[in-house]
């Protein structure tokens, strides 16, 4: 993970409303917690809104389609900026510069951008990012007039449309197209000292021209390029620029016949934006989310926009920036978190699709990952270093383990992400050919480390816990080897693989070295304390997200506190992901109102206007990963149990979701009204075992497929444990609360940033 403190961004406190927006604000609500909803009228509520124009990256309209984006905002009083981006846009200088980092020699190179200069001076907009129809569009005023403008990346085609049109002395044909430096951007930041000594430019851009089509195109010091063709068209007053981006990493391709084509077989009209929309009205309608605070719910919505705007199953894997280029330190793939809360959403958002990238990616460069360890260990281990390349490319070497400063578990985490895929959708034949394997070679890197004591015992060396120090013993790598090898257990035994080293792993398991713990709670390793601030909950991975220690464990709850108090009183180093990183283990242990407390300071902190999250540069995984920690409030389904509304805040009282997806591929969806819960639908879509904990104390029960069904309740605290043996598959089983009462309550439905929209407004 990049190391920076990031700025802060203080948000609005919350305004006092008219009767007329709580009547407004109540039938909403009334709308989508019932059978239907109006997604176009609900959807509207999430939008961005922009009463005055964005002034920088952190403010500005993003749009993307998993590959190109735009991010949109004001330069100066006089100038629109359109930045233009391509995510696997990279160099590949590294055979040429075997010895500088691959930060220099396979960085995120930036494409460049266009500026609309206006006539007069700009005094102001109204402007509004449409997350349901993924389009951009508002007005724009100046001394001399106004511009309005409508923007969209294609959902199903990779060219950006941007129209205007301006009024009274405004003129929209002042256009100008800015090439970005062709270097990696970490090489213009001030402070890293690892720059190559002799580090060349890529060689001059060439432009030219094509019937109408303008071309930029950027050779590469390795032959290959990428090349920005656009068409500008129109007058004074209304005009179109249609821009896309073609890339040649080895020149094997032709870039320019890609954009070029890219355009010439766009069509900017009716159908083609039709499409559009219901690529993305699809996308949103396979889960429901509706919560009592407008902030957080608008919040969680535009992180499923951003997910899709980043990647696509048939894209790249999402980096740091996605398709919004921007000057950063870290234009890479960091796998010792980023890439890890960067898909951390999918799997309850029920968009399992969107892992195709990151899983794609995996199996693709598999042999990059067995490349990755030293030469001994390639017949059966693979693993994967601090930062990579879309190749994956990231050696750790003897020297660095020698030394004790690598970190083993990278890719075992990332492999925990992967199994989810299973565990969500039950899908047994990628587990046994593609996840299986490279979690045993992943375990495996780890188990040729380990030394056994005069008892038996098995410790690991030496090895650095991320972002802290080296420790024997780090939990960081001690909470991985024990979830590979249970998992591994567990699926060999579920699967009949029959596998040879499981004899091997379970002796391992008994024998492991207990995590080190003191008076504190969870150290970061043997004999290192956690005594300094630490952002990184790289040493409590066995509570989050692995639940080897959980909540449900009564010995294990007063370790839990200790390790929580301790990490999060030490607050100077905390940053983004450290407020999520909370959230979700106070969600873990039923605590709703410690995770809403968590999540709101980093809004109120760190979140920016368009809710990107910056250290030095942009670091997208933090959003992502809090609208996991919203999830983790509303349903948990670790542990073969799945949870409604385990930890909703004590101030909620209506709360409703839908096809929200549960390990054991369950669809679930449950209403909460006046703190009570209402119903509960699970639809099952490959059968099994199910068990529902829930607050619902007394209900009726009720299935599409049998008329009657065995089932058994038991208290689990102060909740009940429903367990039914087996469920059919395609069975939908609703429960009913029989104890429900339908009554007014004081607090509004939406209490809290009723008037809230992100964005730059006044709320």
């Amino acid at each position: 993970m990049p190391f920076n403190k990031p700025s802060k961004y203080s948000s609005t406190i919350i305004r006092l409303s008219s009767l007329l927006l709580v009547l407004q604000v109540t039938l909403t609500f009334a709308q989508v917690t019932s059978k239907e909803v109006n997604w176009p009228v609900f959807m509207a509520r999430q939008n961005l809104k922009w009463d005055n124009t964005a002034t920088g990256y952190y403010s500005g309209i993003i749009l993307g389609n998993g590959l190109l984006g735009t991010n949109i905002y004001k330069e100066n009083d006089s100038l629109i900026r359109f930045d233009i981006g391509r995510s696997d846009v990279v160099d590949h200088r590294e055979k040429l510069m075997p010895d500088a980092g691959k930060l220099y020699t396979q960085g995120r190179l930036p494409i460049g951008y266009f500026t609309l200069k206006t006539s007069g001076k700009i005094t102001g907009a109204k402007m509004e990012l449409d997350i349901y129809n993924a389009e951009a569009r508002g007005t724009i005023t100046t001394t001399l007039g106004t511009i309005t403008f409508k923007a969209y990346v294609a959902a199903n085609q990779n060219v950006i449309s941007i129209s205007l049109n301006a009024a009274q002395q405004e003129k929209v044909s002042a256009w100008g197209w800015n090439p970005g430096k062709s270097i990696s951007p970490r090489y213009l930041q001030s402070y890293p000292t690892d720059k190559p000594a002799n580090y060349p430019e890529n060689p001059q851009v060439k432009i030219t021209s094509e019937n109408g089509y303008t071309i930029c195109n950027q050779p590469l010091l390795n032959k290959g390029g990428y090349t920005t063709a656009y068409k500008i068209t129109g007058n004074a007053t209304s005009g179109k620029l249609l821009v896309s981006v073609g890339y040649d990493a080895y020149n094997t391709l032709n870039e320019t016949s890609e954009a070029l084509n890219n355009l010439k077989n766009f069509k900017d009209n009716t159908e083609s934006i039709a499409a559009h929309r219901n690529w993305w009205h699809h996308f949103y309608q396979q889960s429901f989310v509706a919560l009592p605070d407008k902030r957080m719910e608008n919040f969680y919505w535009i992180q499923l926009y951003k997910l899709a705007s980043v990647t696509r199953a048939d894209k790249p894997i999402a980096d740091l920036m996605g398709p919004w280029t921007t000057a950063t330190p870290w234009p890479a793939i960091w796998w010792n978190l980023n890439a890890q809360l960067t898909y951390s959403p999918i799997f309850t958002a029920n968009h399992l699709e969107l892992g195709e990238s990151l899983f794609k990616s995996l199996n693709d460069n598999k042999q990059n990952l067995i490349n990755n360890v030293p030469a001994q260990w390639r017949n059966d281990a693979a693993a994967i270093g601090r930062s990579s390349s879309y190749n994956l490319v990231s050696p750790i070497t003897e020297a660095e383990i020698n030394k004790g400063i690598f970190e083993p578990a990278n890719l075992t985490w990332m492999l925990y992400y992967y199994y989810q895929y299973y565990a969500y959708s039950k899908d047994a034949q990628t587990l046994k050919t593609k996840i299986y394997p490279l979690l045993k070679r992943s375990a495996n890197f780890l188990i040729h480390q380990l030394k056994q004591d005069e008892k038996g015992i098995y410790h690991f060396p030496l090895s650095y816990s991320p972002e802290y120090k080296s420790a024997e013993d780090a939990n960081y790598t001690l909470s991985s080897l024990s979830w590979a090898l249970q998992t591994l257990i567990k699926v060999n035994q579920e699967q009949k693989l029959n596998d040879s080293d499981a004899e091997q792993w379970e002796k391992i398991l008994k024998n492991l070295a207990p995590f080190p713990a003191g008076d504190t709670g969870f150290l970061i390793g043997k004999d290192v304390p956690l005594n300094s601030s630490h952002r990184h909950y790289s040493h409590l991975l066995m509570i989050y997200p692995y639940n080897i220690i959980n909540w449900e464990q009564p010995e294990n709850r007063a370790i839990i506190s200790l390790s929580l108090d301790n990490w999060l009183s030490r607050k100077s180093a905390l940053a983004g992901f450290s407020f999520s990183g909370a959230a979700s283990i106070y969600a873990g242990t039923g605590n709703g109102d410690m995770a809403y407390q968590w999540l709101n300071e980093l809004f109120d902190r760190f979140v920016q206007p368009n809710t990107l999250y910056r250290e030095s540069g942009p670091v997208i995984e933090t959003p992502l990963a809090a609208a996991t920690s919203i999830q983790e409030m509303l349903i948990q389904s670790w542990g073969d149990k799945i949870r409604i509304f385990p930890a909703v805040p004590s101030g909620w009282k209506e709360v409703s979701f839908k096809q929200l997806r549960a390990e054991g591929a369950f669809l679930v969806s449950a209403d909460m009204q006046n703190g009570q819960t209402k119903n509960i639908k699970i639809n099952s879509l490959k059968g099994g075992a199910l068990t529902l904990v829930s607050n619902m104390d007394k209900f009726s029960i009720h299935s599409n497929k049998r008329n009657k069904i065995d089932y058994q309740v038991q208290k689990e605290g102060e909740k009940i444990k429903i367990e039914i043996k087996k469920v059919i598959i395609g069975e939908v089983i609703s429960l009913v609360s029989t104890s429900f009462e339908d009554k007014t309550t004081s607090g509004l439905p939406y209490n809290r940033y009723q008037n809230w929209f992100w964005g730059l407004n006044n709320k």
